[in-house]
């Protein structure tokens, strides 16, 4: 197991007050293949599972003369009723950086993977502890193919696979996932073209974090005082990304008590 699993963010204080976690709908992320099986699986799914329609084929030939409606009315039941948390093994990678930390004004925060948080079957929630199976309530390697496809017994149990299936062009991102029921978060917020739904982390599950490169001395220092201000977070260990001096490679240093002068000096500098 690893030991640390990061996730890439914007500079937003606010976390250390709610430690929401966003739990995204399919139809929310960024790539339109997200949670889509293939025609071929989805109709065989739906008719040998099912039981809808004539045959496999007939049903392939529904979906591609009625795709939208089809693939949300057979969808709905096994894939939006969950939301995705998407994190990462890696925390030097400049893309993911500069996507999902804005342009490397944000922070990457680190937790501990073996926390009972990632584990749905240690959750208060009742329904959240009977949703789990192979996929749900775990957390789980992404696996990155060329095909929009699962293995034929997979097929046979059901569809949750597809949320841990993405296209070779994402493999760099080497990502984990954690599915759990929208329902059954702490924090839902129902905006006009989307429901947003948070889990809340325990301050014992965070473990680090790691400022961007564009992140201000200001910056790093405001955050730093609250979590030397909250108990809970005293544990919580920081560090700062900078730019390698020779090749396309970032430098993760440790940030500590003691730099507090050599900090106050680099901002008068700057």
């Amino acid at each position: 197991m690893l030991d640390i699993i990061y996730k890439y963010m914007p500079y937003r204080i606010e976390f250390f007050d709610n430690r929401w976690l966003r739990f995204t709908s399919r139809w929310d992320l960024n790539d339109p293949f997200e949670v889509r099986p293939s025609f071929s699986q989805h109709a065989e799914y739906a008719h040998k599972i099912n039981g809808y329609g004539d045959s496999v084929e007939a049903v392939v030939k529904q979906m591609e003369d009625n795709q939208e409606f089809l693939l949300m009315g057979i969808a709905h039941q096994d894939f939006d009723m969950y939301g995705i948390l998407s994190m990462t093994e890696r925390i030097d990678n400049l893309l993911m950086w500069s996507h999902y930390a804005d342009s490397h004004t944000g922070f990457v925060i680190g937790f501990d993977p073996s926390h009972d948080f990632f584990d749905g079957t240690k959750s208060n929630k009742e329904y959240v502890r009977s949703a789990v199976n192979e996929y749900i309530g775990v957390l789980k390697k992404v696996r990155y193919s060329k095909t929009r496809k699962i293995k034929a017994d997979s097929l046979v149990k059901s569809l949750d696979e597809f949320f841990f299936l993405k296209s070779n062009d994402w493999w760099t991102e080497r990502e984990h996932r954690y599915v759990l029921p929208i329902a059954e978060a702490d924090e839902i917020r129902n905006e006009p073209n989307s429901t947003m739904a948070f889990y809340q982390i325990p301050s014992d599950a965070i473990v680090s974090v790691t400022f961007g490169l564009k992140c201000s001395v200001q910056q790093i220092e405001t955050v730093r005082d609250i979590l030397k201000s909250r108990n809970e977070y005293q544990h919580i260990k920081l560090y700062r990304s900078k730019m390698c001096n020779e090749n396309y490679d970032l430098k993760i240093e440790p940030i500590n008590e003691s730099d507090n002068l050599f900090i106050s000096i680099l901002n008068k500098i700057k």
